[in-house]
């Protein structure tokens, strides 16, 4: 799942500093069950974690965990931070498509979420859904040279391949 990410260009102090950028499909779990279709939106004009579940696929002992990632910028440091917390069905709105999470919380820009499904031992795979977009200016040409310019030299691939003389 996650080398569908897209490419990071980060300077050398960034890279020191452990640089985390939040960003859509970082993946939170992978499993066997159906991943859940997931996307923000609205309900009732507030914003919500909109989902393709629906009451009557769910068994008694179904679990649903929502992973909540934040993207935090102090000073130079960019972080992102994981929590998780179980869900009660009881806690989720249905709607036309499906259940939904639905709060002001899910209208943030510095936050993503991925409500990931457990039965038994299995769980379904998900990725992070966010609007963030801070990851944006860390993927372009401009980032790659300023991240090549920090660094003093550009290191080939290749010179990782091949054994050392």
């Amino acid at each position: 799942m996650a080398n569908r990410l897209p490419a990071v260009y980060a300077t050398k102090d960034e890279a020191r500093n452990d640089l985390a950028l939040l960003m859509p499909d970082i993946p939170v779990s992978e499993g066997t069950l159906t991943p859940i279709k997931q996307y923000l939106g609205e309900v009732n004009g507030v914003a919500a974690l909109l989902t393709d579940l629906k009451l009557s696929g769910i068994k008694p002992d179904d679990a649903f965990w929502l992973y909540t990632a934040e993207q935090r910028i102090n000073h130079t440091l960019i972080t992102v931070d994981f929590e998780m917390r179980k869900v009660k069905v009881n806690e989720m709105t249905q709607t036309e498509t499906g259940l939904a999470l639905v709060g002001e919380e899910y209208a943030d820009d510095n936050k993503g979420w991925a409500l990931v499904h457990v039965r038994r031992a299995r769980c379904s795979s998900q990725g992070i859904v966010t609007r963030c977009t801070l990851y944006q200016k860390y993927t372009t040409d401009e980032a790659l040279e300023t991240a090549i310019k920090s660094y003093g030299k550009l290191v080939r691939e290749d010179a990782y391949l091949s054994p050392r003389r």
